[in-house]
């Protein structure tokens, strides 16, 4: 564009904006078709560039047309338009002006200024787009760290609590395993432990496991310092892999070979030479391993009947009356006293037993089939002490502790005894108990020997039902 058209067109907006009416007259001109509307102004004060009136509705604004003769004469600007944009460009400029206010000149300088700064503009170069792309990169990649850092520190913080609540259940339990053990070791304290006694050994090649502990149970009718005799004696195998107990029940009728001794009952092993003599010859005749054993009078086994609260038992009337009989009999007073009303049997049914009439039930040999029913009681009652002892709460289960093992004899060491009470709980509840019988039904007969009434016995048949049944083999 020419120096000189350029001049007009700052010569023109400048009349132009200093012509304008205000956007208070402009508003008030809605009105000019009123004939009751009438303004007058001073004489001399008529803004120039006056709109004649009625030439605008209400809200409109001229775009750019003018009335003849509003300028003075030789006032109107050169180059001017009387229709066009730029008309419509001060239109939209003056709307933007107070009202009464000269609009001043920093829109058309700066304009003007910008039309050339616009004009020799040029784009930025790509390597300040590289940078906002790598600041942009910078920062998601800062708001990543941080959200990161956030979470491992909530991760932190609940790694923590865990931590807390993990170490006070662990020193919970350290509390109550320490006070566990005193009790235990307590209550193993009373016990009367006794070293292993001489052992004879056969050579012979006994069934022996890793998973399979045997204890041998010992009933014996001994008062003071009187061994006695073996009265009962079960085989107690608890094998780890099949989860069973094994109640064993040895007929003490059955003949066998004692070592050093010869042909005899099997009872009589224990009166020629005490508990270790008895393992010996079970083994020698049997070839199964035994452990360790436990020895109990008869007034200790009522005792730990009455320790577990009774065990429920059926019996007959033939029983009833038996147990009654044996109760008031010179061995059953001199052991118990006078028997109580409440400890006679009203005939036949469910009871639950006392340790008194337990132990008399177990003793019964003259009721039924003899000496085989009589085991068969003995693992009965052995049962429901088991069963009963498993529902005790810790104190009661201390009570019956406190009073079964004062009056017990064992081989077992400290240590043994004391894993074998944390295994307890497990045992108890846990484990299948089951019942044997050796002999076995029809693997025995009786005969005649030397005047004695016993029990032979067919001992490749019964060695294979204990290698079954104990060993699962």
């Amino acid at each position: 564009m020419s120096g000189k058209n350029r001049e007009d067109k700052d010569s023109y907006a400048k009349d132009t904006l200093a012509f304008r009416v205000p956007l208070e007259a402009q508003q008030n001109n809605r009105n000019v078709n009123n004939p009751n509307y009438q303004r007058q102004y001073p004489q001399g004060q008529r803004p120039q560039g006056q709109y004649s009136q009625g030439q605008y509705s209400q809200g409109q604004y001229p775009q750019g047309q003018y009335s003849q003769g509003q300028y003075p004469q030789g006032q109107r600007p050169q180059g001017q338009r009387s229709q066009g944009p730029r008309s419509n460009q001060i239109n939209r400029q003056n709307t933007q002006q107070h009202s009464g206010q000269p609009r001043s000149n920093y829109r058309r300088n700066s304009g003007h200024q910008n039309s050339n700064v616009n004009s020799n503009r040029q784009k930025p170069p790509v390597q300040k787009r590289n940078n906002t792309t790598r600041n942009n990169q910078q920062v998601r990649a800062n708001n990543a760290q941080r959200q990161k850092a956030v979470k491992v520190k909530k991760t932190k913080r609940r790694g923590g609590c865990l931590t807390k609540i993990l170490m006070s259940i662990i020193g919970l339990f350290l509390i109550l395993f320490i006070l566990y053990s005193i009790i235990v070791m307590t209550l193993i304290n009373k016990v009367n432990i006794v070293d292993d006694g001489e052992r004879i050994s056969s050579g012979n090649s006994l069934m022996s496991s890793s998973n399979v502990r045997n204890i041998l149970l010992i009933g014996t009718d001994s008062r003071g310092e009187d061994r006695g005799r073996s009265d009962s004696m079960i085989l107690l195998s608890i094998n780890s892999k099949t989860n069973k107990i094994n109640m064993v029940s040895l007929m003490r009728d059955t003949y066998v070979q004692v070592p050093g001794y010869g042909g005899c009952k099997l009872n009589a092993a224990y009166s020629y030479g005490g508990p270790e003599l008895l393992m010996d010859t079970i083994e020698d005749n049997f070839y199964i391993e035994i452990d360790d054993y436990v020895t109990v009078n008869f007034i200790s086994f009522a005792n730990i009947v009455d320790a577990v609260g009774g065990v429920e038992i059926e019996v007959n009337d033939s029983e009833a009356d038996a147990i009654n009989v044996l109760l008031d009999s010179k061995e059953g007073v001199s052991m118990f006293g006078q028997p109580d009303e409440n400890d006679y049997l009203n005939g036949g049914g469910t009871y639950k037993l006392n340790g008194k009439q337990a132990l008399c039930y177990s003793r019964l040999r003259k009721v039924g089939n003899a000496d085989f029913e009589r085991t068969e009681r003995q693992r009965k009652v052995l049962s429901g002490i088991l069963k009963n002892a498993a529902t005790l709460n810790p104190l009661k289960l201390s009570s019956f502790a406190g009073e079964a093992l004062p009056s017990m004899t064992t081989n077992m060491s400290k240590g043994s005894m004391y894993l074998l009470s944390l295994r307890l709980p497990l045992l108890l509840v846990g484990y299948d108990i089951e019942q044997i019988r050796i002999p076995a039904e029809d693997t025995y007969w009786g005969s005649d020997i030397d005047g004695q009434s016993v029990l032979e016995i067919d001992y490749d048949a019964n060695i294979d039902i204990i290698k079954k049944e104990l060993y699962n083999e």
